[in-house]
């Protein structure tokens, strides 16, 4: 609200007349005597609209702060708990959707979406520093993006590194065992633990596999691939922990991938 005519402290210690829009040349003077404008358009020093000549309130009007004054119940402002509150937890939350890893990832987006939550109330505050709460935001912002990124390229690495067998050869074997069951020798067929023991030692250098290493795992795809139709000859390169490439497998590759994929699902995540 714009200040009313009357008599304020211009700032040098005396009260001078404000006329509703500007400070005009009149000054009071201590005592009766006071120089002003003429008496139907400016009051006396002794009844001043406002304050009187010595910057005291009239009783029953109301006081008002001198022109370009700055209010006097301004305090300071209060401390942006809140937007710091949202700060920390979207500080939090990138951390967590950074790790390559999707169960951190998804606990790392609900911290950042409260995070966001949270700063967005803060910045409404009345009284508050808005600092925190806008860094806040933004941080929630490119640290789900950021997050994102590293969710693909982990899972992109990841598929990359399973090795693949061709898919353009027969997807059933022909040929059925025809050597005796033997117990790990060369010339039989592989004994179970053999061919588990060898298929782990195959697996030594791959990542992704971690769970087919187990002792157990190994124990039941060994016993799986024993009972199957794959060739002695192409178990007797597993025990032997050789990696099984399409050179090794031949024709049996198609189909000693499909048995290993049975085997990998029986044993490992049934």
């Amino acid at each position: 609200m714009s200040t009313p005519a009357g008599w304020y402290d211009d700032g040098s210690g005396r009260q001078r007349w404000w006329d509703g829009s500007q400070w005009t040349e009149h000054y009071a003077t201590e005592g009766a005597d006071v120089s002003a404008p003429a008496e139907d358009s400016v009051p006396s020093a002794e009844t001043p609209s406002g304050t009187g000549a010595t910057g005291a309130a009239v009783a029953g009007v109301p006081t008002y702060s001198a022109p370009g004054a700055a209010p006097v119940n301004a305090g300071p402002k209060r401390t942006p708990t809140l937007g710091f509150v949202g700060l920390g937890l979207a500080v939090l939350g990138t951390v967590l959707a950074c790790i390559p890893s999707l169960v951190t990832f998804w606990i790392g987006a609900l911290v950042l979406l409260a995070a966001f939550v949270v700063s967005l109330i803060a910045v409404f505050q009345k009284g508050t520093a808005k600092w925190p709460s806008i860094v806040g935001m933004v941080l929630s912002i490119v640290g789900g993006v950021i997050g994102v990124l590293v969710l693909v390229f982990t899972l992109l690495t990841t598929i990359a590194s399973i090795p693949n067998l061709p898919t353009d050869l027969p997807t059933s074997a022909t040929s059925e065992p025809s050597d005796p069951p033997a117990t790990g020798d060369s010339e039989g067929r592989p004994s179970p633990a053999a061919i588990g023991e060898g298929l782990v030692v195959g697996l030594e250098d791959e990542t992704g596999f971690e769970e087919f290493k187990t002792p157990e795992a190994a124990a039941c795809i060994g016993q799986y691939l024993y009972d199957s139709d794959v060739s002695d000859a192409l178990l007797r390169h597993v025990a032997a922990g050789e990696v099984i490439t399409e050179e090794t497998a031949g024709d049996e590759a198609a189909a000693f991938q499909s048995v290993l994929f049975d085997a990998g699902t029986k044993c490992v995540y049934e």
